[in-house]
C-alpha cells in the first residue's frame, strides 16, 4: 500500500479512537452495532468533556477537536476502524501536503489502487477496512486513564460472571419460587408446571455451580486486593466467608453441574447431591444469598468508581 496512504488511514483511525474515548468518558454508551446507534436515545448534538463538540448522524457521528474534526461511522457490528474515502479526504482537509499528497486526487487514486490490490476490503455497507488490520469494536474500547486498575465494563471478568451467569441462576431461582408458591396455593401444579419447576430447579443449581468454578478460578481474594483499586479490599472479608461456605459441597456441586449440562451416563451425581444428612439445599441456598451480596458490593464498588475517575459512559446506577 502506498506508505502516506497507510499513514493517513493510521492517523484517522487513532483520532476515531480517540473520539469514541472521549465520548465515552463524557457519559455516552458505545453501541453493539451500528443499527443500536441510529436507534440510541443520544441528542443529535452536544458538549462532550473539554468542551468538544459533536455531532450525530445516522450511523456515526462527527467530533470537532481543536486541531481539527473528524467524521466517523459505526460498523456492523460496532466497529470504529473503518473508513471510506470522503471521510478520509476530509480528514486530511487542506491539510493533504502534510501526508505527501499534492492534491485530494491523489489520494483518490492510491484509495483506488490499494482497493483494487485487495489491501482494502470493503464492507458491503459503505465502509472499508485495512484487509490485515484487526477489526476493532466500540463496546471493546478500554477509555481508562493510565494508573487506572479497574477494568472496563465490558473486559471486567466479574461482572461478566454476575451479568451472564449469576443473573442467569438468579433467574431460575425466581421462576422456581413463583410455581412452589402456585404449589402452596393450589396444592398441585399441572404436568407442563411440573416440568419446567424441575427444569427451572436444575438449572439454578447448575448455573451455581458454573459460578463457583468461576469464583475459585478467579482468586477472587487475591483480585480485589492485588487487581482492584484500594477501595474493593472492603469487600475481602465478605469474599472469605464467600470462600468458606463454596469448599463445603463444591465438588458435589460441580458433580452435579455437569450432569445438568452434559449428557450424563447415569443420575448417581444428581442423587448424592441430595443425600439427606448432607443438607446442601440449605448449603446452596445460603451460597446464593451470599454471591448476591458480594456481587452487589462489587457493583456498588465500580459505580463509586466510575464517577470519581469521570468514566460517565460505564456508569449504570440501576444496577445499584
Amino acid at each position: 500500500m502506498d506508505a502516506n496512504l497507510q499513514r493517513l488511514i493510521a492517523e484517522y483511525q487513532a483520532t476515531v479512537k480517540r473520539a469514541v474515548i472521549l465520548m465515552n468518558r463524557s457519559g455516552i454508551k458505545m453501541p453493539y452495532s451500528a443499527f443500536a446507534w441510529i436507534q440510541a436515545n443520544i441528542p443529535a448534538r452536544g458538549i462532550l468533556d473539554g468542551d468538544v463538540l459533536y455531532f450525530k448522524h445516522g450511523a456515526g457521528c462527527k467530533v470537532i477537536f481543536e486541531t481539527g474534526s473528524v467524521d466517523f461511522d459505526f460498523g456492523e457490528d460496532g466497529e470504529i476502524d473503518g473508513f471510506d474515502l470522503w471521510r478520509l479526504t476530509q480528514f486530511a482537509g487542506q491539510g493533504h501536503l502534510n501526508y505527501g499528497f499534492r492534491s485530494p486526487e491523489e489520494i483518490k487514486l492510491a484509495f483506488n489502487v490499494a482497493t483494487k490490490s485487495g489491501e482494502l476490503l470493503y464492507s458491503g455497507s459503505c465502509l472499508y477496512y485495512l484487509t490485515n488490520g484487526t477489526r476493532e469494536l466500540a463496546v471493546d474500547i478500554d477509555s481508562r486513564l493510565p494508573g487506572d486498575k479497574l477494568p472496563s465494563a465490558s473486559q471486567d471478568r466479574v461482572l461478566n460472571l454476575y451479568t451472564h451467569y449469576f443473573l442467569a441462576a438468579d433467574l431460575m431461582l425466581r421462576n422456581y419460587h413463583k410455581l412452589n408458591r402456585k404449589w402452596d396455593r393450589f396444592g398441585r401444579l399441572s404436568r407442563n408446571d411440573e416440568i419446567q419447576m424441575r427444569i427451572y430447579f436444575f438449572s439454578w443449581l447448575g448455573y451455581l455451580g458454573v459460578v463457583c468454578e468461576a469464583i475459585k478460578k478467579l482468586n477472587m481474594r487475591n483480585l480485589l486486593l492485588q487487581e482492584r483499586p484500594d477501595p474493593f479490599k472492603e469487600i475481602v472479608p465478605l469474599s472469605d466467608v464467600l470462600g468458606k461456605i463454596i469448599k463445603l459441597h463444591s465438588d458435589s456441586l460441580r458433580k452435579f453441574r455437569n450432569s445438568v449440562f452434559h449428557l450424563r451416563d447415569s443420575p448417581e451425581d444428581v442423587r448424592k447431591f441430595f443425600e439427606r444428612n448432607a443438607n446442601r439445599l440449605e448449603w446452596a441456598k445460603e451460597l446464593h444469598k451470599t454471591l448476591d451480596s458480594l456481587f452487589s458490593e462489587y457493583r456498588v464498588c465500580c459505580e463509586v468508581h466510575y464517577v470519581i475517575n469521570n468514566r460517565k459512559g460505564e456508569m449504570d446506577v440501576r444496577r445499584t
